[in-house]
């Protein structure tokens, strides 16, 4: 049990400092007033985890490091949630529903393409 907890942690300590180190790059970049940076973040992850879940050969550690930990503290759902709430409160209510809408739909594609692609 110790263990896991280490490598789930050591796992969420590096995807954490990677998130914030592509958050500070991406976040210069707007499309139509969304958010990209979380955007890119969360369907790279969608597809990483997908890859990493159809692959089928991961070991418990490399899953619980890779997934639970790494990819775990990488993607964002909170600040998807905040950038939505700060969207309508620009009363930016199109942005509000493109983004929301083409984050769910892209990161469930991400995550079917990343596990065919491991099978």
């Amino acid at each position: 049990m110790v263990k896991a907890l280490l490598v789930i942690g050591s796992g969420g300590f590096l995807g954490a400092i990677f998130r914030y180190y592509l958050s500070n790059i991406f976040s210069k970049w707007t499309f139509f007033s969304i958010p990209t940076g979380t955007y890119i973040i969360n369907v790279s992850g969608s597809l990483a985890i997908g890859f990493i879940y159809g692959a089928n050969y991961f070991s418990d550690s490399q899953i619980n490091f890779l997934s639970i930990g790494f990819l775990g503290a990488f993607t964002t759902f909170s600040t998807f949630n905040y950038e939505l709430l700060q969207l309508i409160e620009g009363k930016k209510n199109l942005q509000f529903f493109v983004y929301g809408a083409l984050m769910y739909v892209s990161n469930l594609l991400a995550c079917f393409w990343g596990y065919w692609w491991g099978k």
